[in-house]
């Protein structure tokens, strides 16, 4: 059982966060910055990039199919992580301020200057509440970059988020036990191994779930219990 005391908010940002890095996307939260003295505009609660070039082999287990990866682009993914199925939505500065958005892919650098007014215009509509999942998982492309927003409802459950392109807990669950616990050990990459390198805030939900402490249901109770989340 872990030693801190874990809020639930935290174990959810946690999962999104390792999840997607199984999945090759390097991952960060962002302040968008404000003129207001003593303000800001919005959090991103995670910012995640992925390159065209990444692998691993050794892992023998490809992306997870979830993420709708198309071959040759970079990919950029704007996450807002909600506890509640009701609350899922993007925050409002970012459905209905273009400077946020733009804020944002400046930030990343992923796009040309000259380009980023003109993929925040189509980006928008994308981040308003009842896009359905097809439209959000296409995302928009510009250069070889593609950019998504993608919300994600780690203790939601799939018929919650039917027709929304929400990243749930199941998955979630799904896709770190094919990585952590295959059924037969693979001949270049181990799976046991000092479990801190993951560093103090992802080490003991990835502990957990190399222990099988997450149980057979896929659903967070037991990652609760074992990090004494309230």
């Amino acid at each position: 059982m872990s030693a801190r005391r874990w809020r639930k908010s935290e174990v959810h940002e946690a999962l999104v966060v390792l999840y997607l890095r199984l999945n090759g996307y390097f991952t960060t939260g962002l302040v968008v910055q404000s003129p207001e003295w003593g303000k800001n505009r919005t959090e991103i609660d995670c910012l995640a990039i992925r390159h065209p070039n990444h692998d691993q082999p050794e892992r023998e287990l490809g992306p997870a199919p979830f993420l709708g990866l198309r071959e040759g682009e970079v990919d950029l993914l704007i996450c807002e992580v909600k506890s509640v199925a009701s609350e899922l939505a993007f925050n409002e500065r970012l459905k209905r301020d273009p400077e946020v958005v733009q804020s944002v892919l400046d930030w990343a650098g992923v796009f040309r200057r000259a380009t980023v007014p003109s993929v925040v215009e189509r980006l928008l509509p994308l981040l308003q509440d009842g896009v359905t999942a097809n439209h959000a998982r296409e995302g928009v492309s510009e250069a070889g970059v593609r950019v998504r927003g993608l919300l994600c409802g780690p203790p939601c459950g799939e018929v919650e988020v039917q027709d929304t392109w929400c990243l749930v807990g199941a998955e979630i669950l799904r896709f770190a036990n094919d990585c952590f616990n295959p059924a037969e050990r693979r001949v270049g990459c181990s799976t046991r191994y000092n479990f801190q390198l993951w560093g103090s805030w992802l080490a003991p939900i990835v502990e957990c779930i190399k222990s099988g402490g997450v149980g057979s249901d896929s659903s967070l109770d037991g990652l609760y219990w074992y990090l004494d989340a309230v």
